[in-house]
């Protein structure tokens, strides 16, 4: 009866006559999954919530109601420890002598390792004296080990969008206070924002991009393999080769620009050029006899 569930999602598979390949690329889980999911091998999953998103994503893909499928599984779950109960469990007094006899091996591993202790210290020759004022010994250049520091842009306040090329679940807790958890499916995006700091716990590292101020992260793990990641501590890990650039503009230039003096525009006076020709005299007016001169 344990392979019950598989056999019946095989088994619908079949009436409609789809291959593993059509459901693998319909639902971007890797076939191995889908081939362990139908023989019933759980423990080649990936872990319980992913076993509950491969079945959902299974039963949309041929057409079933994913709701009665997982009420399926969680039912065939259940008879597991039945078909288990014909195992005889150990006497009581079996499991009192296996205990004893880890007690006493941790002990002599325990007295081993205090032995050997002891001699190597003894062999250790004693520290040299510091003398006072010695001067310590100074790495040499180029050796120390660099502070890997976010840019600036990628400062508080964050906001994070992840992005699902495949099937993932997602645990994120924001300001340490607000958590998150979703399942997301190929093509849906999660957008999150964070006043200091956010934790994210990723299910499958290599089916998500994650972008940060407007910045695209490198992958941050393999696929299908699980990652914590954490904003602003493991930002410098995972940025692209090549920053974008963003360009800041600088406030003296920037207030320099709105506020320029005028130039007053100084009117130069034309020059007044003195006409020419010779003035015409003045000819006298004739006196008549009758006129007194004055």
């Amino acid at each position: 009866m344990a392979n019950s569930f598989g056999e019946y999602l095989r088994q619908q598979r079949d009436n409609r006559e789809i291959s593993l390949e059509q459901i693998s690329a319909r639902t971007r889980i890797q076939k191995k999954f889908l081939l362990a999911l139908e023989r019933g091998q759980l423990n080649q999953l990936p872990g319980r919530t992913f076993i509950r998103g491969f079945i959902r994503a299974y039963a949309e893909a041929l057409g079933l109601n994913p709701d009665q499928t997982l009420v399926l599984f969680e039912e065939s779950q259940k008879e597991l420890p039945s078909a288990a109960a014909g195992e005889k469990p150990a006497s009581t007094p079996e499991k009192k002598r296996a205990l004893v006899l880890v007690l006493v091996l941790v002990l002599v591993a325990a007295a081993a390792v205090t032995v050997i202790s002891l001699t190597l210290s003894l062999r250790q020759p004693a520290p040299a004296k510091k003398t006072p004022g010695a001067a310590q010994p100074v790495p040499p250049a180029g050796m120390e080990k660099p502070l890997l520091r976010p840019p600036s842009d990628l400062s508080a306040p964050f906001a994070v969008s992840i992005k699902a090329t495949e099937l993932c679940w997602i645990l994120a807790t924001v300001d340490g206070k607000t958590s998150k958890e979703t399942m997301l499916y190929p093509g849906d995006s999660l957008k999150l924002e964070a006043a200091e700091s956010l934790s994210l716990l990723v299910g499958n590292a290599g089916g998500v991009e994650i972008t940060v101020n407007s910045v695209k992260l490198k992958p941050i793990g393999g696929h299908w393999k699980p990652m914590r990641f954490l904003v602003p501590e493991d930002l410098a890990k995972y940025l692209p080769a090549e920053m974008p650039k963003f360009e800041t503009p600088n406030p003296e230039t920037q207030k320099a620009e709105m506020v320029k003096p005028e130039t007053p525009k100084v009117e130069t006076p034309k020059a007044q050029t003195p006409k020419t020709g010779t003035p015409k005299p003045e000819t006298p007016k004739a006196q008549t006899p009758d006129q007194k001169p004055q």
